[in-house]
């Protein structure tokens, strides 16, 4: 058994380049569906990632011939490999200039659409817009933890941590008022708490 070697170069999610014993050669397509130009040819792979079924089919670069006394010459010019080769070297080419100036490169209009979002809202804006809801900060524990007591609800010790007394404090407020919101200490809560 002879000696092997084989290393692939993952170039993005889509393109591949490989080194091997047999030469150089580069891979195009996701997981389970790609296509690889090699010096042996071109090898196409369809399959069900994971399950080990696939379709390959292998076409092997056209053979040039030189035409000689003992061969006959056919009536048009045989293919070589070199303009695919060209084409896919080209797409990379392509796929990278694209990756590397992309990133770089930022258009006045998409400056001014971040300039429109970074912007702060108007006060009608801002008045229409809900409160969004998310898990309070140890503070805002222990401001609702106030809160709750001051309410007649017993949420335990004011320690900023959500522990069962809190938990329960926040449930029974929430039942007590008749209230759509989440029975889990969060910000309409707390603000909920502050306004009754």
């Amino acid at each position: 058994m002879g000696l092997r070697f084989r290393k692939t170069f993952p170039l993005g999610k889509l393109f591949r380049f490989t080194l091997s014993k047999s030469g150089a050669s580069f891979g195009i397509g996701p997981r389970g569906m790609n296509v690889n130009f090699g010096p042996r040819g071109i090898r196409s792979t369809v399959g069900i990632p994971g399950t080990g079924i696939y379709y390959q089919e292998n076409k092997s670069w056209p053979k040039t011939a030189t035409p000689s006394e003992s061969t006959p010459v056919t009536d048009g010019p045989r293919r070589s490999a070199a303009p695919w080769l060209l084409i896919v070297l080209g797409v990379f080419v392509v796929w990278v200039v694209a990756q590397v100036s992309g990133g770089s490169s930022s258009s006045p209009t998409s400056k001014q659409a971040a300039s429109v979002l970074s912007a702060p809202p108007s006060p009608s804006q801002a008045a229409a817009a809900p409160t969004p809801d998310r898990p309070l900060a140890r503070e805002e524990v222990r401001e609702l933890q106030t809160l709750l007591r001051q309410k007649g609800f017993d949420a335990g010790r004011i320690d900023g941590l959500v522990g069962p007394r809190t938990r329960a404090a926040a449930h029974a407020f929430v039942r007590s008022r008749g209230l759509s919101l989440t029975e889990d200490p969060s910000l309409r809560l707390l603000e909920a708490a502050r306004s009754k």
